[in-house]
């Protein structure tokens, strides 16, 4: 099929650099800071979840903290239920589900 009055595009914007004079002095670009409701509530979200991520791990449940990844002793603590390194598998299985759900609920 073929096209037909395909307007000729100019290329001459191929030629040069957008942020360079002819001359070859820098155009400096200088963005604007970001405004709206929707910003704002991002920012107020970044916050509160800044806020959480770094309180929880000092919230106590059952003498455990509800937040704790042990890397070097391998120890992880999820809402106050330890796992060690033998309950990997339950880890793996939750997140195959997970994934799984992911792809059916938004496909």
């Amino acid at each position: 099929m073929e096209i037909k009055n395909k307007p000729e595009m100019d290329e001459s914007f191929r030629d040069s650099i957008g942020t360079v004079t002819q001359k070859g002095e820098r155009i400096w670009i200088f963005p604007k800071k970001p405004k709206g409701k929707f910003y704002n509530a991002r920012t107020i979200v970044s916050a509160i979840l800044l806020l959480l991520f770094y309180g929880l791990p000092f919230v106590k449940v059952n003498g455990n903290p509800l937040i704790l990844l042990n890397v070097l002793q391998r120890k992880i603590i999820l809402f106050g239920i330890p796992f060690g390194p033998h309950d990997f598998h339950i880890f793996v299985i939750a997140m195959i589900i997970g994934i799984i759900s992911i792809f059916l609920f938004t496909v």
